[in-house]
């Protein structure tokens, strides 16, 4: 079924000499198993991607090749580890998605319902960042600290969000409902429900374009 195919793909992926497929499968397996929400998330990433993707042709395809979707999915097994105080567990998992996928996602971090990063290289989430659902996020972004406080540091993203390629967003800030940030902005401040962000740093711009 499809969650044999998801464990087998990421676990042959994941996998060290250390620590052998066999084991990162059963472990995905038994997150799948013990959690519905995490398939339900899983779900609408994948649908996400055969809806929004332009280049995308078949479901089979996301699971197979796109790293975005894998690393997402990768991070759910993550969090549910995070969650159930496998935290050492959880920071292998993290550490695993950088080296093969190219994106440091903190386990800690929460993220909705169909997400897609596209090419996804390069792509930072904190500690403590949130991202809604149906999120469109491009390689290079990052969702990071301001290095000037600990605690609650990094940024709030709500639903529909579209964060353009090399865009950097900093600190405990609010970025609302269907919002667009343009590629290369940095954004260090709130933005509004339905505004277009693009700068540096990035001021509005006009109204929000529909997400497809």
């Amino acid at each position: 079924d499809i969650w044999t195919a998801i464990a087998v793909v990421i676990s042959g992926k994941l996998n060290t000499a250390h620590i052998p497929q066999s084991k990162i499968n059963a472990l995905i397996i038994q997150a799948l198993d013990e959690n519905e929400e995490i398939k339900k998330q899983i779900i609408a990433d994948l649908t996400s991607y055969f809806e929004r993707d332009f280049a995308c042709e078949t479901y089979l395809e996301v699971v197979l090749f796109y790293r975005g979707f894998r690393a997402v999915t990768a991070y759910r097994i993550a969090r549910s580890c995070y969650l159930n105080s496998l935290k050492l567990t959880s920071k292998f998992l993290q550490n695993r998605i950088f080296e093969v996928y190219g994106m440091d996602i903190h386990p800690n971090a929460k993220l909705g319902k169909g997400i897609v990063i596209d090419h996804g290289i390069g792509v930072v989430i904190g500690e403590t960042a949130e991202i809604g659902d149906h999120a469109f996020i491009f390689h290079n972004v990052t969702l990071g600290g301001t290095g000037h406080a600990g605690g609650n540091r990094h940024p709030k993203v709500k639903n529909n969000v579209f964060i353009g390629a090399g865009a950097t967003i900093l600190g405990n800030i609010t970025i609302n409902d269907n919002v667009n940030i343009a590629a290369g902005s940095i954004v260090t401040k709130d933005v509004q429900t339905n505004t277009t962000v693009a700068g540096v740093p990035a001021k509005v711009i006009g109204e929000a374009r529909k997400l497809q």
